[in-house]
C-alpha cells in the first residue's frame, strides 16, 4: 500500500494531543440544542419554491420544467433537486419533505463537525461558531441546498485527510466528491479544487490521475450531458442570465465588498471566524490547512466578484463550516487558546442584530438597505416559518397530472416571488420573469441600465410581441433580428422532438454564439430608449415649452450614442429648467463620470428649457465615452430634452466654444 507523506496537523486517524474528543452523550444534548434552533428559525425561501415548482412538475410528468411550455433549467442544485424529488416521491408531502431534508442534513452537518474535533476545547468552538452563526442557522432550513454542500465538503475534507487508502482509490474517491459537490452547487466546487490539486500533485502517476479524474468526475460529465440535450445550454439558466447582464465588474466588485460589510454589521461572528481561520492557516505552516483556506479564499473572491447576493448571509454558511473544520480538525494547539477563542467569539457572536439562539417567533426585520442585501428570513418568516404555520401553511399544492395543454398560457409577468407564485397558480400558468432567472430569451439579453441595481434582479426590458408569444406558443416578436433568434432558440426549447437534426444543429450553434450578433445589445440594455448623437445636434432655445413639437419628452432615461473619443471638453444640452437631471457617460457599459443638472434656482429661472454649458469630468475626459444617458431625477413630473452639443461630434463645434467664452466671460 503506498502512502503519501504526512502532510496533516491532525490525520483521519489520530485525535489532537491536547485533549479527549467530545463525550457522545453531551456532543447529542448540543445537536438537540441546535435542532430546538433549528425549529425556532426554519423557514422556506421564495428560491427554494422555485426548485419545488420543478419537484411538482416532474412528479406530475411535465418533465424537469419551471414553466411548463418549454424546457429550462432554473434551479443551480440538480444533486439537492434530485434529494427532494425522490422524497416527494416516497411521501407525497412537498413541504414536509423539504424541512426535513433541511434539518436532517443539518443536524447531519452540526455532529459531524462537533464530534470529529480534535479536542473538546475545540469541539466547543465548533459549536459557539455553528450556534451562533446567523448565516449558517439562517440557511440551514431555508430549503436551499447549503446544508447538502456543507455535508459534502465535510465528507472531502475527512477523505482528503486519510492517509491509509490507497491512493489510485483515494484520489478517484476525492474527485467523485467533487463531482458531487458540483451538482449541489457549480460555485461550491472553487473550495474543493486546492485540495483536488494537491491530492492530484501528491499521487504523481498522471494514468492514476487521469483515470481518478473521468471516473470521479463522470456524474458532472453526465448530468451536463444531459441538461445540453434535454435544456440545450450545459449550464443552469441562471448562469446566463448573470453572464448577460452587462453590468461592468468594477461595480460587481464593489457590490461584492458591500456584501461582506453587510455580513460584519447582521452577523460578525462569521467573517470573523473565517478571518480567524485563515490567519490560524497561514500561522500554522503546515500544507492541510492551507490548503483548505486556499479554497475558501478563492470562493470568497468569487462571491465578491459576482456582487455577492441579495440574502444576507447565504453565501457564506458554507465557508463558515470550511472555516471550523480547519479550527477544529486541522490545526493542534493547546486548550489555552481554544477556550478563550470560543468565548471570544461567543462574545462577538452576541452583538449581531439577531442571535440565532435567542430567536422566537417575534422575529422580525426585513427592511433592506441601500446596499440592497435583506434579511430574506426575516422577509418570510411570518408566512413560511414553522413557528408561525397555520394548519394551511403547508398544505401541499393542488398539482394536475400532465395532459393536453391549453391554447393560451395564461401569462403572468413577475421578478420576485417566482416559487411561491408559481407553486400558487398550478403548472399552466406562465411566469413571464423579468429578472430572467427562469426566462431563456430574457437571460440572453443585457439588463437594462439601472445605476441603482440590485444583486439577483437584474430587468431586463420585454421586446415587443414577446408576451403574445409565450401567450400562443408562438414567434410574434417585432424586432426582425430579435424574431430570428427566438425561432432558433424555441427550436431548441420548445420543439417536441429531442433528437432532430436541426435541433441538435441549433444547440451547437447557438453555445458557440453564431446567433448572438442577432441581439441589439445597446437598445436592449437601455430599454429601447436609444437615439444617435445626431439626431440631437441642436438646442431648441432658451424657454421653449418643453412639450413643443421637435423636444424629447423623457419617460425614462435616454441614451445618446457618440463616437468614442478622447479629450471632448465640452457638452451642451437643453433641459427643462425646474427639473433635476443625471447626465451619465458611459464607456462600454462603465460610467466614467456623472453630472447633476439643475434645477435653476427660482428667483433666476425662466419657464420652460434652458441650457447647460458645462465641461466634460476629468475622468470622461481622459477615458473618453461612447454613451450618454439623460435620466430625470426629481421635478414636477414632466422632463423634457431640447437637444444635445458634443465637442468633436455634433458639428457645431463653433456654436459650443462661442458659448463656453460667453459662459467664461460671464463668470469672470
Amino acid at each position: 500500500m503506498e502512502l503519501i507523506p504526512s502532510f496533516n496537523p491532525v490525520s483521519e486517524n489520530s485525535r489532537g494531543p491536547t485533549a479527549a474528543p467530545l463525550p457522545r452523550l453531551l456532543a447529542a444534548l448540543l445537536t438537540l440544542v441546535y435542532l430546538a434552533v433549528l425549529v425556532r428559525t426554519a423557514w422556506l425561501s421564495d428560491d427554494a419554491a422555485i426548485t419545488l415548482r420543478t419537484v411538482m412538475n416532474v412528479t406530475h410528468g411535465f418533465g424537469l420544467t419551471f414553466n411548463v411550455a418549454e424546457r429550462v433549467q432554473t434551479f443551480t442544485h440538480p444533486l439537492w433537486l434530485l434529494v427532494l424529488t425522490a422524497g416527494y416521491m416516497l411521501t407525497r408531502h412537498l413541504y414536509l419533505v423539504t424541512f426535513a431534508a433541511s434539518v436532517g442534513v443539518s443536524l447531519s452537518v452540526f455532529w459531524l463537525v462537533v464530534t470529529r474535533a480534535a479536542s473538546a476545547s475545540q469541539a466547543a468552538l465548533a459549536v459557539v461558531a455553528l450556534l451562533f452563526s446567523r448565516a449558517f442557522v439562517d440557511f440551514s432550513t431555508s430549503g436551499l441546498e447549503n446544508p447538502l454542500v456543507s455535508l459534502l465538503l465535510i465528507g472531502l475534507v475527512v477523505l482528503f485527510l486519510n492517509e491509509r487508502m490507497e491512493r489510485s482509490r483515494w484520489l478517484a474517491r476525492l474527485w467523485t466528491l467533487g463531482s458531487l459537490l458540483y451538482l449541489a452547487r457549480p460555485d461550491a466546487v472553487l473550495l474543493a479544487v486546492p485540495m483536488l490539486g494537491v491530492a492530484s500533485w501528491q499521487v504523481r502517476r498522471p494514468s492514476t490521475i487521469a483515470r481518478a479524474f473521468f471516473m470521479g468526475t463522470a456524474p458532472a460529465w453526465a448530468w451536463t450531458l444531459f441538461a445540453t440535450l434535454y435544456y440545450g445550454f450545459p449550464l443552469p439558466n441562471t448562469a446566463y442570465a448573470k453572464l448577460a447582464m452587462g453590468i461592468p465588474a468594477h461595480a460587481l466588485w464593489t457590490q461584492g465588498a458591500l456584501y461582506f460589510v453587510d455580513s460584519i454589521d447582521r452577523d460578525p461572528l462569521t467573517l470573523t471566524t473565517v478571518a480567524f481561520a485563515l490567519v490560524a492557516a497561514a500561522a500554522a505552516r503546515r500544507t492541510a490547512p492551507r490548503v483548505l483556506a486556499a479554497g475558501i479564499v478563492l470562493y470568497l473572491l468569487y462571491v465578491m466578484s459576482i456582487g455577492g447576493d441579495f440574502m444576507a448571509g447565504r453565501f457564506f454558511s458554507v465557508p463558515l463550516v470550511a472555516s471550523v473544520l480547519l479550527l477544529t480538525r486541522l490545526m493542534a494547539a493547546p486548550r489555552a487558546l481554544w477556550i478563550p477563542a470560543a468565548g471570544v467569539l461567543a462574545l462577538v457572536g452576541c452583538t449581531a442584530t439577531h442571535v440565532p439562539l435567542w430567536s422566537n417567533s417575534r422575529f422580525s426585520d426585513s427592511n433592506a438597505k441601500p446596499n440592497g442585501v435583506i434579511d430574506e428570513r426575516a422577509v418570510y418568516f411570518h408566512d413560511k416559518s414553522l413557528v408561525l404555520a397555520r394548519r394551511v401553511t403547508f398544505r401541499d399544492p393542488e398539482w394536475p397530472r400532465a395532459g393536453t395543454r391549453p391554447q393560451r398560457m395564461n401569462v403572468l409577468p413577475a421578478c420576485g416571488l417566482m416559487g411561491s407564485s408559481g407553486l400558487d397558480f398550478g403548472p399552466y400558468a406562465y411566469l413571464l420573469d423579468e429578472c430572467a432567472l427562469a426566462d431563456p430569451l430574457l437571460a440572453r439579453l443585457p439588463a437594462v441600465f439601472n445605476p441603482e441595481w440590485r444583486t439577483g434582479h437584474y430587468r431586463r426590458m420585454i421586446p415587443a410581441g414577446y408576451r403574445d408569444s409565450v401567450e400562443k406558443s408562438d414567434n410574434e416578436l417585432q424586432d426582425p433580428s430579435l424574431h430570428e433568434y427566438y425561432d432558433h432558440l424555441r427550436l431548441i426549447i420548445r420543439s417536441d422532438r429531442l433528437w432532430s437534426t436541426a435541433r441538435l444543429k441549433a444547440i451547437v450553434a447557438m453555445n458557440l454564439g453564431r446567433y448572438d450578433h442577432l441581439i441589439d445589445r445597446t437598445y436592449y440594455r437601455h430599454g429601447g430608449s436609444v437615439v444617435g448623437i445626431e439626431t440631437l445636434a441642436r438646442l431648441a432655445p432658451d424657454g421653449t415649452p418643453g412639450n413643443a413639437e421637435g423636444t424629447f419628452e423623457l419617460k425614462a432615461p435616454l441614451a445618446i450614442t457618440c463616437p468614442d473619443k478622447r479629450g471632448r471638453r465640452y457638452l451642451e444640452v437643453s433641459l427643462e429648467a425646474d427639473d433635476r437631471y443625471f447626465v451619465m457617460l458611459l464607456r462600454k457599459g462603465r460610467i466614467e463620470s456623472t453630472l447633476d443638472l439643475g434645477p435653476i434656482p427660482e428667483y433666476r429661472r425662466r419657464p420652460g428649457l434652458t441650457t447647460y454649458v458645462v465641461d466634460v469630468p476629468p475622468n470622461a475626459r481622459a477615458h473618453g465615452f461612447d454613451t450618454i444617458v439623460v435620466a430625470p431625477a426629481s421635478g414636477d413630473g414632466h422632463h423634457a430634452l431640447g437637444g444635445l452639443l458634443l465637442e468633436g461630434a455634433s458639428g457645431m463645434d463653433a456654436r459650443i466654444y462661442r458659448d463656453v467664452a460667453v459662459r467664461d466671460g460671464m463668470a469672470r
